[in-house]
């Protein structure tokens, strides 16, 4: 690689040579080598990135229908880092996935061992507090029973926050490994408020699984009501609570 010292600068290949700038200097190499398309498609050396970008392609498609499959919540409750969070959780997912051969290894399959459903069960994908800092209270959930909170007072909810009302929402979303569909299925909405006291339950029959996972997310949203209206507010929480496979 050269620098040029001249006034003219020159950018683009000419005689078998690159002319570009750098750094506010002129630079000049030989024209060609590094990867291009043709190469990575044929050359037996480029074998692994031919496999990692086909596994990339895989967790990319499958993050966007994960967050379409939670619309419109993640409209309201933003994080602008979302996307790249859930891509690099679904690439670690995928890395679990120790029976396909490389190059198709699949996120489905990952989150069907314990190491990833440990991996993926409480992943916020807010931006902020974890439900259970929010309730500030524990609170269990089993597909069985549900999100159950034993002997709840609501003013715990409202100790820093102008909402009058919190809603929740358990949302199962169900991902088919073969056609990776997605479906989902969500409760009735719970509304809490400051003079709330008793048990909260929760509850939603859990889909049949035949081959993929059932994903348990609760939404839990502020509103505030004026003259007998709720308008909702821009702070919550959606938390992945717990994954479920046969």
């Amino acid at each position: 690689m050269a620098k040029g010292k001249g006034i003219l600068q020159v950018k683009g290949t000419l005689n078998g040579l690159n002319f570009y700038v750098l750094d506010g200097k002129q630079v000049v190499r030989t024209a060609g080598g590094g990867f291009n398309g043709t190469a990575i498609k044929t050359k037996d050396s480029m074998v692994r990135v031919r496999e990692n970008g086909s596994e990339f392609k895989t967790c990319m498609r499958c993050v966007s229908l994960f967050k379409k499959a939670l619309q419109p919540y993640l409209n309201v409750l933003k994080d602008n880092k979302l996307h790249q969070r859930l891509v690099s959780l679904f690439a670690k997912l995928k890395s679990l996935d120790t029976i396909s051969e490389r190059g198709t290894r699949h996120f489905v399959k990952g989150l069907q061992t314990p190491a990833g459903k440990k991996l993926f069960t409480g992943f916020v994908l807010t931006n902020g507090k974890s439900l259970l800092t929010i309730l500030r209270d524990n609170y269990s959930f089993s597909f069985t029973n549900g999100l159950l909170l034993s002997t709840y007072t609501g003013k715990k909810l409202f100790l820093d926050t102008n909402a009058t009302h919190f809603e929740l929402v358990l949302r199962y979303i169900s991902i088919d490994l073969e056609s990776e569909g997605y479906s989902f299925v969500s409760s009735d909405s719970i509304f809490l408020d400051k003079n709330f006291s008793g048990d909260v339950t929760l509850s939603l029959s859990s889909p049949a699984i035949s081959n993929g996972v059932v994903v348990a997310v609760v939404i839990g949203r502020f509103f505030q009501e004026v003259n007998g209206k709720f308008f909702g507010l821009e702070n919550g929480v959606i938390e992945v609570v717990d994954v479920k496979y046969n």
